[in-house]
């Protein structure tokens, strides 16, 4: 037993001295890798993290709830009727700032596919479409395309840095993988893959909220600021149909010189697993009291508030049952009475695409602004050795806890905080379950994702055939198996752009629209005669 070693006397000091059990059973290679291991936690703030937790408790959080301000608000939809104009100003701003350099994406990519039933890293799943494209190569082809719209405006091709955060379990697959693709026509220098961190236990990556330390200390916003980066877009792997980078989330989060802002879809269903956004606490002013840091400004409290933090009567309360006071609900519904009425009232729902400026991103990253950032804690199982006999262990139950940070406990920080609503329907289809579930699956990612090139298709003045007749992505009718599909590359529109090759043509079977490699113009590909399985 190693009690001369200053690691093992620190471990008993917290009561984690069973972590050396096994020690005279191992190699001097093992015996090295569990002392880096053991030394790497900090077995002092793991104690407080974990005090801090049992204090816990369910609180009152639908006291202090209200829907966001209208004035922060702003919906695509709603301005696609009634001003349009000002939608293109967005897009016009936004894609300026590509132009001249001041735009990132930041991808969130640590998870593996193991809910899909692979293991590997999600990014590199093919939710099979006609093209056999991946969830990377659908992510990496939008972004050349903006890249490319931006040269057609301004006369030189930018380029848009892509910050990819990995763990400690995707990094090497990841890499490996743009490596063989050749970065999907990206310049290398501009693809930036660094590592998030970790907590006990055991070896769980510390949430998506993990990414501040990660930018700090993995030394990307230096990166982001020696090129010139001011404003970034983050997004999670899985969502098939985000826009990379959104224009028009971005041009509105510029325009109201938000620091900070969210995309959200409508909820619906009140019984949609899905955070919404919320008020909590209304205005105050928020004190930091230690040095090196202005945060002294006046704050909104704009958080994402979980589904399981409110009761269903809440989730369910509807704006024609009475509303909160002071919020007057007319940024997102037009003119329609009935509509204004039946929404939810907590009805902004976080889809997991944000806006930051990377000035935002330096105040919060501050080691003291981190260290007050709360730990959400879970209860898992966890797999663990029994003591007596060396044998791995797997619970029924919830034997342990997770403590992880999530993207949005930052929110609260934004000076200025802007929300910005997105059409589901074009916007958001995640990816999280295997071809077995009934929903989030690659059945209905796929359907999604076709559908909605479906629609830039007829909007161009396309016909597909069959389409008056209802598509089901699981368990099709046959009916449905009458029905064109196409796909259309992302290299070939960003939104609509560039499909005039389509108008007046009537499309049956399976089509791939690509840009031909001769010509550098959209090509249609008939993939199969009939519409099939896919």
């Amino acid at each position: 037993m190693p009690t001369e070693l200053s690691t093992y006397a620190s471990a008993v000091a917290f009561g984690q001295g069973h972590l050396f059990t096994f020690w005279d059973l191992l190699t001097a290679v093992e015996r090295g890798s569990l002392l880096s291991d053991v030394e790497s936690i900090d077995f002092d703030k793991i104690a407080q993290i974990f005090e801090g937790s049992q204090k816990q408790t369910k609180n009152n959080i639908e006291e202090r709830l209200l829907p966001p301000e209208d004035d922060i608000c702003g919906c695509q939809c709603e301005l696609r009727k009634s001003n349009p104009a000002l939608l293109e100003r967005y897009y016009q701003t936004a894609l300026s700032a590509v132009h001249e350099g001041k735009v990132a994406v930041l991808l969130l990519a640590g998870g593996q596919g193991t809910r899909l039933g692979v293991n590997y890293p999600k990014g590199l799943y093919k939710p099979g479409l006609p093209s056999g494209r991946s969830l990377y190569q659908i992510q990496a082809e939008q972004i050349r395309r903006v890249t490319q719209l931006a040269a057609q405006r301004f006369g030189s091709l930018p380029s848009i840095p892509w910050y990819i955060m990995t763990s400690e379990h995707t990094q090497d697959t990841t890499i490996a993988y743009f490596q063989s693709h050749n970065y999907f026509g990206h310049d290398p220098k501009d693809i930036i893959f660094f590592e998030q961190f970790n907590l006990p236990a055991l070896d769980f990556d510390d949430g998506n909220g993990g990414l501040y330390k990660a930018l700090r200390e993995r030394h990307i916003l230096g990166d982001m600021k020696s090129r010139g980066v001011m404003y970034i877009q983050t997004y999670c792997v899985d969502n098939i149909l985000v826009k990379l980078p959104d224009l028009h989330f971005i041009g509105f989060c510029m325009d109201r010189s938000a620091e900070c802002g969210a995309q959200v879809v409508q909820k619906v269903n009140p019984e949609e697993p899905i955070g919404v956004l919320g008020m909590v606490n209304g205005r105050y002013q928020h004190t930091v009291g230690f040095s090196n840091c202005d945060l002294c400004n006046l704050i909104s409290l704009y958080e994402v508030v979980e589904y399981s933090e409110i009761s269903p009567e809440t989730a369910a309360l509807r704006r024609s049952n009475g509303v909160p006071d002071q919020i007057s609900y007319s940024q997102s519904d037009g003119n329609d009475p009935a509509s204004c009425n039946e929404r939810l009232v907590y009805s902004h729902g976080n889809i997991c695409v944000h806006f930051f400026t990377r000035q935002f991103l330096e105040r919060v990253t501050h080691p003291d602004i981190l260290n007050l950032m709360k730990h959400h804690v879970a209860r898992k199982r966890v797999a663990h050795l029994d003591l007596a006999t060396g044998q791995q262990v797997t619970p029924s139950e919830p034997n342990g806890v997770k403590f992880e940070k999530f993207i949005f406990d930052v929110f609260p920080l934004a000076e200025r905080f802007a929300i910005w609503e997105v059409p589901r329907k074009e916007r958001f289809s995640p990816l999280k379950n295997g071809p077995d579930a009934k929903m989030d699956c690659p059945q209905t990612s796929r359907a999604d994702y076709l559908s909605y090139h479906a629609m830039l298709a007829r909007s161009a003045g396309a016909k597909l055939a069959g389409e008056n007749s209802t598509f089901h992505s699981v368990g099709e009718t046959n009916e449905a198996e009458t029905r064109a599909l196409l796909e259309i590359s992302p290299l070939v529109t960003y939104e609509g752009e560039n499909l005039d090759c389509l108008a007046g043509v009537e499309l049956h079977g399976v089509n791939v629209l690509e840009l031909d490699d001769q010509t550098g113009k959209p090509s249609l590909r008939l993939v199969d005669q009939k519409r099939g399985e896919l």
